[in-house]
């Protein structure tokens, strides 16, 4: 004990210092500006990125720079040569509805890349891609690879062991930690600025909210400062084996308060319990009153708590009745009520009316490469994120028509 608290003594004063610094010189190297923030950065859009790079002929006007290190990335270097045209898709439809994140196609081969930053594999996915390729690629007389593009091993849900040896030597893993190496290579060589800049922002995002890394100064000297001694490294492993159960704790503790400030109104708050683990889809809702079908909603959309939306959902699936039904009024009251947040309103789906959670709460989005937001589960104070949420419940209880959230609709002005 004696030494994790040296650790954490010596961790804190590291992080104060470089947050003294980071505050003398912000105006001229502005180190918490990010060009995609701006946007949802979701796995279609990632690939979208790549395959727009992987495109000699594209408006970036690099040639073939990025493709044909790509090739040597992937270790196929016999095709990067510029007489070899390679064309490239994204979302290729395969049968069964099956999407292939991005396809590569020349006379000599076939590369699929199965992008996998966040999402969950779904069941016999990457073996079923592999088996299209494999005929897709005999069909063509050509030869053929898929990548895995993913910071996770291959899971056996996904690709089974017992798949023929030749399917399984043509699939191969690449890290984002490989594919950000690749793109800051990449950009050593680019000639346009602002081309330039792209990629370095799709580097730095990749490797602050994929590969979950600190700021550049920080992580260099507490690397050296666990790497030089024996009892730092010690401690700092046995923090990083408990972590999971403090995760857990504080959003057990959380939600724990907010039911104790909310049930006396008679409101339900229910916890999935995939949210003590990271899980996908994961969060808390406040049942405002008895036999509702809509509910206060917070849910991390990706794993490892990252995507946080909050607003009103359905709890039980919808109908399109329901839908036309209850929708327009929903959103038509959040928005008087909420108007500074910049809302989606949908007519279809789960959610009549969210946001994500930067925007009316001033909560990260992203959990997961955050390591200052998991403070705000301790916080009990005026303007908290806890008060914020029990402020939002409170209102929708007392300003909203009983009938808005139940069955048991009436026309709403």
């Amino acid at each position: 004990m004696e030494n994790i608290q040296q650790l954490l003594s010596s961790t804190i004063l590291l992080q104060e210092s470089y947050l003294q610094a980071k505050k003398r010189y912000v105006s001229q190297i502005a180190p918490d500006f990010q060009m995609f923030r701006f946007f949802n950065l979701n796995e279609n859009t990632l690939s979208k990125c790549l395959a727009y790079l992987l495109t000699p002929d594209e408006s970036h006007a690099q040639g073939h720079l990025f493709l044909s290190r790509f090739y040597q990335l992937i270790e196929k270097p016999e095709h990067s040569s510029k007489k070899n045209t390679t064309n490239v898709f994204t979302e290729f439809t395969i049968k069964d509805n099956r999407r292939i994140d991005i396809l590569l196609t020349d006379k000599h081969s076939l590369f699929g890349i199965e992008n996998k930053p966040w999402a969950a594999d779904q069941k016999d996915q990457l073996l079923d891609y592999a088996n299209w390729l494999a005929t897709e690629a005999k069909r063509r007389g050509t030869d053929w690879s898929l990548i895995y593009l993913c910071n996770n091993e291959i899971s056996e849900f996904t690709f089974r062991s017992e798949a023929p040896e030749e399917i399984r030597n043509k699939v191969k893993e690449i890290t984002f930690y490989q594919l950000e190496d690749w793109l800051s290579d990449c950009a050593l060589h680019i000639k346009a600025a602002q081309v330039r800049c792209f990629v370095e922002a799709l580097a730095n995002f990749i490797r602050q909210e994929i590969n979950g890394e600190t700021v550049m100064e920080i992580r260099n000297e507490l690397t050296e400062s666990l790497v030089g001694s024996p009892k730092n490294l010690s401690a700092a492993l046995l923090i990083a084996q408990n972590m999971r159960q403090v995760k857990a704790r504080l959003w057990q503790d959380f939600v724990s308060y907010l039911d104790s400030k909310l049930s006396p109104l008679g409101m339900i708050i229910t916890m999935a319990d995939e949210l003590l683990s990271g899980g996908k889809y994961a969060g808390f809702s406040i049942l405002i009153r008895p036999g509702d079908i809509f509910q206060l909603n917070w849910e991390f959309e990706r794993t490892d708590y990252r995507g946080l939306a909050y607003g009103i959902v359905a709890s039980e699936e919808p109908t399109k009745k329901l839908q036309k039904s209850h929708y327009p009024s929903i959103a038509k009251a959040m928005r008087r009520m909420f108007p500074q947040v910049d809302s989606i309103e949908v007519c279809e789906g789960w959610w009549p009316w969210w946001s994500y959670a930067e925007s009316g709460m001033g909560i990260p989005n992203n959990w997961g490469m955050e390591p200052e937001v998991w403070t705000l589960l301790l916080d009990r104070g005026e303007g908290s994120f806890a008060s914020s949420i029990i402020s939002m419940a409170k209102r929708i209880y007392n300003e909203t028509d009983i009938s808005l959230l139940s069955k048991n609709q009436k026309n709403i002005d």
